[in-house]
């Protein structure tokens, strides 16, 4: 049931990424959050790397 959860944060994270390159289109404006998003997706992946190896 976890790694659901991760696959979730992760499509919310492609969903927000698309939205503001696409609808709003201000992502240059947003980059220091791009940054601690992405960040956090890669800690989460590599958690989830590790539980699953």
């Amino acid at each position: 049931m976890r790694i659901y959860g991760g696959i979730i944060l992760f499509a919310a994270f492609i969903i927000w990424v698309f939205y503001r390159l696409f609808i709003k289109k201000d992502l240059k404006q947003n980059l220091q959050a791009l940054g601690v998003y992405s960040s956090f997706v890669i800690v989460w992946a590599i958690i989830y790397a590790l539980m699953i190896f």
